[in-house]
């Protein structure tokens, strides 16, 4: 639906339609070379989650969209040619 959605300095990179759940998904994509500090998506925090949250917010009411929806994590390690992926649903158990 959106890819790098900016609201001031706030910022989400995509947003998507789970059509199997009918409900939007805002996802933030985390990248590292290597995973010698860690998973990328554990700098997704409470902080980044909260700005997410701003940002879908905005998103529903401009676009009037009463659907459901969710916050995801994309993490991604490697090289680009043949990076691990990882994708971590619903992350507001952060």
């Amino acid at each position: 639906m959106e890819r790098n959605l900016r609201l001031g300095n706030l910022e989400v990179d995509l947003i998507a339609l789970d059509q199997q759940f009918d409900e939007i998904v805002f996802v933030e994509v985390k990248y590292l070379t290597s995973d010698t500090l860690g998973d990328p998506s554990q700098a997704v925090d409470h902080v980044k989650l909260g700005k997410m949250a701003r940002v879908a917010s905005s998103f529903l009411r401009k676009k009037q969209l009463q659907k459901s929806h969710r916050f995801d994590i994309i993490s991604v390690v490697g090289n680009l040619a043949a990076p691990r992926i990882e994708h971590f649903e619903n992350v507001t158990w952060l």
